[in-house]
Protein backbone atom coordinates (compact mmCIF):
# COMPACT_ATOMS: atom_id res chain seq x y z
CA UNK A 1 0.00 0.00 0.00
CA UNK A 2 0.92 3.29 -0.53
CA UNK A 3 0.74 6.56 0.70
CA UNK A 4 -2.46 8.58 0.60
CA UNK A 5 -3.02 10.78 -2.28
CA UNK A 6 -3.50 14.30 -1.89
CA UNK A 7 -7.45 14.02 -1.84
CA UNK A 8 -7.45 11.50 0.58
CA UNK A 9 -4.36 12.95 2.68
CA UNK A 10 -7.13 15.97 2.99
CA UNK A 11 -10.23 13.78 4.30
CA UNK A 12 -7.86 11.86 6.55
CA UNK A 13 -6.44 15.64 8.17
CA UNK A 14 -10.82 16.90 8.53
CA UNK A 15 -11.71 13.10 10.30
CA UNK A 16 -8.69 14.02 12.62
CA UNK A 17 -7.58 16.94 12.74
CA UNK A 18 -10.91 19.03 11.54
CA UNK A 19 -14.13 17.81 11.04
CA UNK A 20 -15.23 14.70 8.15
CA UNK A 21 -18.23 13.17 7.39
CA UNK A 22 -18.41 9.36 6.23
CA UNK A 23 -21.62 8.32 4.65
CA UNK A 24 -21.87 4.68 6.26
CA UNK A 25 -25.69 4.05 6.17
CA UNK A 26 -24.35 0.59 5.09
CA UNK A 27 -23.42 -0.22 9.01
CA UNK A 28 -25.58 -2.79 10.62
CA UNK A 29 -28.87 -1.16 13.08
CA UNK A 30 -30.70 -3.80 14.54
CA UNK A 31 -33.85 -2.60 16.83
CA UNK A 32 -34.67 -4.84 20.09
CA UNK A 33 -37.66 -4.06 21.69
CA UNK A 34 -40.54 -5.72 24.01
CA UNK A 35 -40.99 -5.61 27.49
CA UNK A 36 -38.56 -8.97 28.21
CA UNK A 37 -35.70 -6.75 25.74
CA UNK A 38 -33.15 -5.69 28.75
CA UNK A 39 -33.31 -9.30 30.47
CA UNK A 40 -33.31 -11.10 26.92
CA UNK A 41 -30.43 -9.77 25.33
CA UNK A 42 -28.27 -9.32 28.58
CA UNK A 43 -27.99 -13.68 28.59
CA UNK A 44 -26.39 -13.21 24.95
CA UNK A 45 -23.72 -10.39 25.76
CA UNK A 46 -20.32 -10.35 27.09
CA UNK A 47 -20.92 -7.34 28.53
CA UNK A 48 -23.46 -6.08 31.23
CA UNK A 49 -27.06 -4.69 29.60
CA UNK A 50 -28.87 -4.52 32.73
CA UNK A 51 -26.25 -1.59 33.81
CA UNK A 52 -27.65 0.31 31.08
CA UNK A 53 -30.10 3.72 31.55
CA UNK A 54 -31.42 5.59 28.55
CA UNK A 55 -28.78 7.30 27.13
CA UNK A 56 -26.13 5.00 27.83
CA UNK A 57 -24.52 2.45 25.99
CA UNK A 58 -21.43 -0.18 25.70
CA UNK A 59 -19.61 -2.41 23.59
CA UNK A 60 -20.26 -6.19 24.00
CA UNK A 61 -19.47 -9.71 22.09
CA UNK A 62 -21.97 -12.00 21.43
CA UNK A 63 -20.62 -15.65 21.41
CA UNK A 64 -22.40 -19.04 21.03
CA UNK A 65 -22.59 -22.04 22.94
CA UNK A 66 -18.72 -22.89 22.05
CA UNK A 67 -17.73 -19.30 22.71
CA UNK A 68 -16.93 -18.09 19.45
CA UNK A 69 -18.46 -14.87 18.34
CA UNK A 70 -20.90 -14.28 16.42
CA UNK A 71 -21.31 -10.55 16.65
CA UNK A 72 -19.33 -7.51 17.99
CA UNK A 73 -21.98 -4.91 18.60
CA UNK A 74 -22.86 -0.75 20.53
CA UNK A 75 -25.64 -1.62 22.03
CA UNK A 76 -27.31 1.74 22.92
CA UNK A 77 -30.32 2.29 25.37
CA UNK A 78 -33.24 4.50 25.48
CA UNK A 79 -36.61 4.87 26.94
CA UNK A 80 -38.09 2.66 23.89
CA UNK A 81 -35.64 0.18 23.41
CA UNK A 82 -32.23 -1.23 22.65
CA UNK A 83 -30.53 -0.66 18.94
CA UNK A 84 -27.20 -3.03 17.91
CA UNK A 85 -25.43 -1.22 15.95
CA UNK A 86 -22.18 -2.48 14.10
CA UNK A 87 -20.50 -3.46 10.80
CA UNK A 88 -22.40 -3.67 7.59
CA UNK A 89 -24.35 -6.62 6.71
CA UNK A 90 -24.99 -8.38 10.07
CA UNK A 91 -28.20 -7.84 10.78
CA UNK A 92 -30.07 -10.97 9.41
CA UNK A 93 -27.29 -13.17 11.27
CA UNK A 94 -27.52 -11.19 14.45
CA UNK A 95 -31.81 -11.48 14.13
CA UNK A 96 -31.39 -15.55 13.54
CA UNK A 97 -28.89 -16.12 16.51
CA UNK A 98 -30.80 -14.31 18.85
CA UNK A 99 -34.32 -14.90 17.84
CA UNK A 100 -33.73 -18.83 17.89
CA UNK A 101 -33.80 -18.54 21.69
CA UNK A 102 -36.94 -16.48 22.16
CA UNK A 103 -39.59 -18.50 23.67
CA UNK A 104 -42.09 -16.83 26.06
CA UNK A 105 -40.05 -13.93 25.77
CA UNK A 106 -41.95 -10.48 25.05
CA UNK A 107 -38.77 -9.08 22.75
CA UNK A 108 -39.12 -8.28 19.05
CA UNK A 109 -36.31 -8.07 16.57
CA UNK A 110 -36.12 -5.17 12.92
CA UNK A 111 -33.42 -4.48 10.81
CA UNK A 112 -33.55 -0.82 10.43
CA UNK A 113 -31.85 -1.19 7.23
CA UNK A 114 -33.34 1.02 4.40
CA UNK A 115 -34.92 2.81 7.21
CA UNK A 116 -32.11 5.05 8.36
CA UNK A 117 -28.76 6.14 7.15
CA UNK A 118 -26.36 6.92 9.33
CA UNK A 119 -22.67 9.02 9.15
CA UNK A 120 -19.58 8.89 10.73
CA UNK A 121 -18.72 12.56 11.87
CA UNK A 122 -15.02 12.86 13.20
CA UNK A 123 -12.32 14.85 14.09
CA UNK A 124 -10.88 17.63 16.72
CA UNK A 125 -13.90 19.92 15.36
CA UNK A 126 -16.57 17.73 15.54
CA UNK A 127 -17.78 18.09 18.49
CA UNK A 128 -17.83 22.19 17.93
CA UNK A 129 -19.93 21.57 15.26
CA UNK A 130 -22.36 18.87 16.06
CA UNK A 131 -23.22 21.50 18.99
CA UNK A 132 -23.71 24.28 16.88
CA UNK A 133 -25.89 21.84 14.31
CA UNK A 134 -28.09 20.86 17.50
CA UNK A 135 -27.78 23.67 19.97
CA UNK A 136 -26.39 21.43 22.77
CA UNK A 137 -22.96 19.96 23.57
CA UNK A 138 -22.56 16.58 21.93
CA UNK A 139 -22.41 13.30 23.86
CA UNK A 140 -19.31 13.71 26.26
CA UNK A 141 -18.73 10.19 27.37
CA UNK A 142 -18.11 7.19 25.23
CA UNK A 143 -21.02 5.22 24.24
CA UNK A 144 -23.55 8.21 25.25
CA UNK A 145 -26.18 9.01 23.07
CA UNK A 146 -29.16 11.86 23.33
CA UNK A 147 -31.80 12.25 20.53
CA UNK A 148 -31.48 15.88 18.90
CA UNK A 149 -32.88 18.09 16.19
CA UNK A 150 -30.45 18.75 13.62
CA UNK A 151 -30.59 22.17 12.27
CA UNK A 152 -34.03 22.84 13.90
CA UNK A 153 -35.28 20.18 11.29
CA UNK A 154 -34.25 16.87 11.34
CA UNK A 155 -34.59 14.20 14.25
CA UNK A 156 -31.34 11.89 14.51
CA UNK A 157 -29.79 10.02 17.07
CA UNK A 158 -26.30 11.30 17.75
CA UNK A 159 -23.77 8.54 19.55
CA UNK A 160 -19.92 9.19 20.77
CA UNK A 161 -18.34 6.03 19.76
CA UNK A 162 -14.40 4.51 19.34
CA UNK A 163 -14.09 4.44 15.33
CA UNK A 164 -11.74 6.89 15.39
CA UNK A 165 -9.59 9.38 17.36
CA UNK A 166 -9.63 12.11 18.88
CA UNK A 167 -13.77 12.71 18.51
CA UNK A 168 -16.37 10.22 16.78
CA UNK A 169 -19.85 10.58 16.88
CA UNK A 170 -22.47 8.12 14.52
CA UNK A 171 -25.54 10.47 13.61
CA UNK A 172 -28.05 8.46 12.79
CA UNK A 173 -31.46 9.76 10.75
CA UNK A 174 -34.42 8.58 8.67
CA UNK A 175 -33.57 7.28 5.05
CA UNK A 176 -35.67 10.14 3.30
CA UNK A 177 -33.54 12.62 5.24
CA UNK A 178 -30.84 11.49 4.15
CA UNK A 179 -28.95 13.99 1.65
CA UNK A 180 -30.43 17.05 3.68
CA UNK A 181 -28.37 15.93 6.63
CA UNK A 182 -25.50 15.50 4.27
CA UNK A 183 -25.48 19.17 2.70
CA UNK A 184 -26.43 19.86 6.52
CA UNK A 185 -22.97 19.17 7.69
CA UNK A 186 -21.31 20.41 4.46
CA UNK A 187 -22.83 24.00 5.21
CA UNK A 188 -21.60 23.85 8.72
CA UNK A 189 -17.65 23.23 7.60
CA UNK A 190 -17.47 19.21 7.53
CA UNK A 191 -15.52 18.08 4.68
CA UNK A 192 -17.10 14.75 2.76
CA UNK A 193 -14.57 11.97 3.28
CA UNK A 194 -14.82 8.48 1.57
CA UNK A 195 -13.71 4.82 2.71
CA UNK A 196 -9.94 5.13 2.29
CA UNK A 197 -10.07 7.74 4.93
CA UNK A 198 -12.48 6.15 7.29
CA UNK A 199 -10.17 2.71 7.27
CA UNK A 200 -6.91 4.73 7.79
CA UNK A 201 -8.66 6.52 10.74
CA UNK A 202 -10.31 2.81 12.11
CA UNK A 203 -7.03 1.30 12.28
CA UNK A 204 -5.29 4.09 13.79
CA UNK A 205 -7.90 4.14 16.45
CA UNK A 206 -7.22 -0.20 16.65
CA UNK A 207 -11.13 -0.80 16.13
CA UNK A 208 -11.71 -3.91 14.62
CA UNK A 209 -14.63 -4.94 11.92
CA UNK A 210 -16.71 -7.36 12.40
CA UNK A 211 -16.21 -9.81 9.36
CA UNK A 212 -12.89 -8.88 8.83
CA UNK A 213 -11.36 -8.88 11.71
CA UNK A 214 -13.21 -10.95 14.06
CA UNK A 215 -14.91 -14.28 12.56
CA UNK A 216 -16.66 -17.26 13.96
CA UNK A 217 -13.34 -18.46 14.30
CA UNK A 218 -12.38 -15.82 17.23
CA UNK A 219 -13.09 -16.27 20.93
CA UNK A 220 -13.33 -13.01 23.09
CA UNK A 221 -10.42 -12.23 24.67
CA UNK A 222 -8.65 -12.82 21.28
CA UNK A 223 -9.81 -9.76 20.36
CA UNK A 224 -8.11 -7.44 22.58
CA UNK A 225 -10.97 -5.57 23.96
CA UNK A 226 -11.25 -7.19 27.14
CA UNK A 227 -12.04 -3.72 29.03
CA UNK A 228 -14.28 -2.12 26.81
CA UNK A 229 -16.77 -5.51 25.85
CA UNK A 230 -16.66 -7.96 28.78
CA UNK A 231 -17.51 -8.36 31.76
CA UNK A 232 -16.32 -10.49 34.40
CA UNK A 233 -18.56 -9.73 37.35
CA UNK A 234 -21.82 -10.40 35.20
CA UNK A 235 -24.60 -13.19 35.23
CA UNK A 236 -24.71 -16.03 33.19
CA UNK A 237 -25.20 -15.58 29.59
CA UNK A 238 -24.38 -17.86 26.28
CA UNK A 239 -20.83 -18.53 25.91
CA UNK A 240 -19.66 -17.81 29.48
CA UNK A 241 -18.48 -21.11 30.37
CA UNK A 242 -15.41 -20.14 27.30
CA UNK A 243 -14.99 -16.53 28.24
CA UNK A 244 -14.63 -17.67 32.32
CA UNK A 245 -12.33 -20.56 31.49
CA UNK A 246 -9.66 -18.41 29.42
CA UNK A 247 -10.16 -15.95 32.63
CA UNK A 248 -8.67 -18.33 34.52
CA UNK A 249 -6.13 -19.51 32.53
CA UNK A 250 -4.57 -16.17 32.38
CA UNK A 251 -4.05 -15.71 28.28
CA UNK A 252 -5.58 -17.00 24.68
CA UNK A 253 -3.09 -18.23 22.51
CA UNK A 254 -3.37 -15.07 19.95
CA UNK A 255 -4.58 -11.85 20.12
CA UNK A 256 -5.05 -8.68 17.89
CA UNK A 257 -2.91 -6.29 17.59
CA UNK A 258 -1.51 -3.21 15.64
CA UNK A 259 1.73 -3.87 13.54
CA UNK A 260 3.62 -0.97 11.68
CA UNK A 261 5.20 -2.07 8.58
CA UNK A 262 8.69 -1.63 6.69
CA UNK A 263 9.03 -3.91 3.43
CA UNK A 264 9.27 -4.14 -0.33
CA UNK A 265 5.78 -5.20 -0.51
CA UNK A 266 2.68 -3.57 0.92
CA UNK A 267 0.90 -5.45 3.53
CA UNK A 268 -2.56 -6.91 2.49
CA UNK A 269 -5.13 -8.60 4.32
CA UNK A 270 -5.01 -12.42 4.51
CA UNK A 271 -1.47 -12.35 4.28
CA UNK A 272 -0.02 -14.68 6.84
CA UNK A 273 3.26 -12.96 9.02
CA UNK A 274 6.06 -15.47 9.15
CA UNK A 275 8.97 -16.02 11.71
CA UNK A 276 11.64 -18.34 10.32
CA UNK A 277 9.70 -19.98 8.02
CA UNK A 278 6.93 -20.42 10.51
CA UNK A 279 3.52 -18.87 10.45
CA UNK A 280 3.04 -16.57 13.90
CA UNK A 281 0.13 -14.40 12.83
CA UNK A 282 -2.18 -13.14 9.71
CA UNK A 283 -3.16 -10.02 8.70
CA UNK A 284 -6.41 -8.89 8.99
CA UNK A 285 -6.88 -5.18 7.74
CA UNK A 286 -4.05 -2.65 6.75
CA UNK A 287 -3.75 1.09 5.49
CA UNK A 288 -1.47 3.88 4.90
CA UNK A 289 -1.23 5.43 8.55
CA UNK A 290 -0.35 9.32 8.26
CA UNK A 291 0.29 9.28 12.24
CA UNK A 292 2.69 6.47 11.63
CA UNK A 293 4.13 7.49 8.55
CA UNK A 294 3.77 4.02 6.88
CA UNK A 295 1.54 0.87 6.80
CA UNK A 296 -0.01 -0.30 9.45
CA UNK A 297 -2.44 -3.21 10.47
CA UNK A 298 -4.08 -4.96 12.48
CA UNK A 299 -2.64 -8.44 12.66
CA UNK A 300 -3.42 -11.83 15.02
CA UNK A 301 -0.18 -12.29 16.47
CA UNK A 302 1.16 -15.46 18.84
CA UNK A 303 0.79 -15.62 22.10
CA UNK A 304 4.63 -14.39 23.15
CA UNK A 305 4.66 -11.90 20.10
CA UNK A 306 1.84 -9.78 21.14
CA UNK A 307 3.77 -7.21 22.85
CA UNK A 308 4.35 -4.07 21.96
CA UNK A 309 8.04 -3.08 20.86
CA UNK A 310 8.15 -6.96 19.36
CA UNK A 311 9.73 -6.93 16.14
CA UNK A 312 9.17 -9.93 13.18
CA UNK A 313 11.63 -9.79 10.48
CA UNK A 314 8.87 -11.66 7.97
CA UNK A 315 8.47 -11.67 4.48
CA UNK A 316 11.47 -9.70 3.32
CA UNK A 317 10.49 -6.59 5.60
CA UNK A 318 10.23 -5.60 9.52
CA UNK A 319 7.08 -5.65 11.80
CA UNK A 320 6.53 -3.86 14.88
CA UNK A 321 3.86 -4.41 17.05
CA UNK A 322 2.65 -0.82 18.28
CA UNK A 323 -0.13 1.43 20.14
CA UNK A 324 -1.07 3.90 17.63
CA UNK A 325 -4.12 4.87 19.82
CA UNK A 326 -6.46 2.62 21.55
CA UNK A 327 -9.55 4.59 22.81
CA UNK A 328 -10.19 3.85 26.64
CA UNK A 329 -13.96 3.17 27.33
CA UNK A 330 -14.61 6.76 28.44
CA UNK A 331 -11.59 8.56 26.30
Amino acid sequence: MRPLNEAVRKEYLALTEGAGAVDVSDRTQVRVSGADRVRFLHGFCTNDIQRLSAGAGCETFLANARGKLVGHVFVFCDAEGLTLETSPGQAESLIRHLDRYVIREDVQFQDLNGLVAEFLVAGQRSPELLAGLTGRPAPAEMLSHEEAVLASAVPISLRRVPLAVPSAFLLSCPAARRAEVQQLLLTCGAMVCGAEAFEAVRIEAGFPCYGRDITEEHLPQEVNRNAQAISFTKGCYLGQETVARINALGHVNRKLVQLSWQGPEPLQPGQDLKLEEQVVGRVTSAAWSPRCGGPLALAYLRRGLDRPGTRLETGGGIAEVVEVSIPSRNS
